[in-house]
């Protein structure tokens, strides 16, 4: 580990041999533009220059991290629990914890109910595959709906 600024850089080095160069190896998919910048940040930190601040695309907004933040609680809600808990409890536990909304028929035709069902499927699409996006430093749709009401 090298420590830089926004974090340590992980390296992982194979058969190095005193006094030989050394090789990045980037993997050429999604992500490609992302691993260049980080190995070129790497490059410029190994060659003596001061450490750098990471590209913008890596630190998300604060709404951002607050919705991040929500859906991961959402996710420990849902995974945690010996029962899956009812979007109804985690719209009153964590999306409106001031909410006073029953149940039955004005919970089923609430907007609320269909909120705290969207952000119980991103968080879910979050945990399947959406992390990639936040590792390549695109939060993609794990961001993009409206501010919290």
């Amino acid at each position: 580990m090298l420590g830089d600024v926004d974090g340590p850089h992980h390296l992982w080095l194979r058969d190095t041999l005193p006094g030989q160069p050394l090789a990045f190896v980037i993997v050429r998919d999604a992500a490609i533009e992302t691993r260049r910048s980080a190995a070129s940040r790497l490059d410029r930190r190994l060659a003596g220059a001061p450490p750098s601040r990471k590209l913008r695309g890596f630190r998300p907004t604060a709404f951002q991290r607050q919705r991040l933040n929500l859906l991961l609680d959402i996710l420990d809600a849902l995974e945690g629990a010996h029962r899956a808990p009812t979007s109804h409890e985690i719209a009153r536990r964590l999306v409106y914890p001031g909410m006073t909304l029953g149940r039955g028929m004005e919970w089923k035709s609430s907007t609320e109910r269909r909120r705290t069902q969207r952000l119980i499927g991103e968080a879910l699409a979050l945990m399947h595959r959406g992390y990639r996006n936040l590792l390549r430093g695109t939060l993609g749709g794990a961001t993009k709906t409206s501010a919290p009401k």
